[in-house]
């Protein structure tokens, strides 16, 4: 099965989402500063979570997080960035492609643009995930898309990224044949290994945008 190139509706058909009213598709979306996003191709694009579902302390509303999924106990968290810093996933959201084909030759190209919608230490990021076979357990090395960290440390601490266009090599040497997975989760940023944060989990999240998806 080939991916669905572009988002031209609102029913996203050919996708699994984690809930229809964090994931969505939209014609057009404004930043924290209010730099507005609109559709490279297509006409629409796809977002992934839903920043602005929070009450007046930032924390998500009762509904969000109650859609919501935990993502603490997945295998590839936590993710140990160069400094040493520590970022647990807490609640997050996604969207999902199921029986997906991807020769060796070939790689998965999507544009993609990733807003901030909190600070440190809440690390928002998103990555991309693939499953061979089909099945939700023991992902290939994860693909790490865009954090809150990276805005701060090498882009200046920018509040969103321009549109980027992405090109990864799913499984190198290998043809792939599964699942794949675009994940935005409230990180959060601890000293501890064994200090998972609690209440925090429904902190502001991070937003992916994707404009486009392909094989190529």
């Amino acid at each position: 099965m080939s991916i669905p190139t572009q988002f031209s509706n609102g029913s996203l058909i050919g996708f699994k989402l984690s809930s229809k009213k964090l994931v969505g598709v939209e014609n057009q979306y404004k930043g924290l500063r209010g730099q507005l996003f609109t559709p490279i191709d297509g006409g629409r694009f796809v977002r992934i979570d839903n920043p602005r579902a929070i009450d007046s302390d930032g924390l998500r509303t009762l509904e969000a997080q109650g859609m919501t999924k935990d993502l603490t106990t997945v295998a590839w968290l936590p993710r140990t960035h160069p400094d040493g810093t520590l970022t647990y996933g807490g609640k997050g959201a996604w969207l999902e492609c199921q029986n997906v084909s991807v020769p060796k030759e070939k790689r998965l190209w999507f544009r993609y643009a990733f807003l901030r919608f909190g600070s440190l230490p809440t690390n928002a990021f998103a990555v991309l995930l693939a499953f061979p076979g089909n099945t939700d357990t023991n992902p290939l090395p994860p693909y790490w898309i865009c954090s809150v960290k990276h805005l701060e440390e090498e882009r200046l601490g920018a509040n969103q990224t321009e549109w980027i266009e992405c090109l990864v090599e799913i499984d190198p040497g290998a043809d792939f044949h599964g699942t794949l997975k675009w994940v935005v989760g409230t990180g959060h940023n601890v000293a501890d290994a064994q200090a998972i944060p609690d209440g925090t989990r429904f902190a502001r999240p991070g937003c992916l945008l994707i404009d486009e998806i392909k094989i190529i």
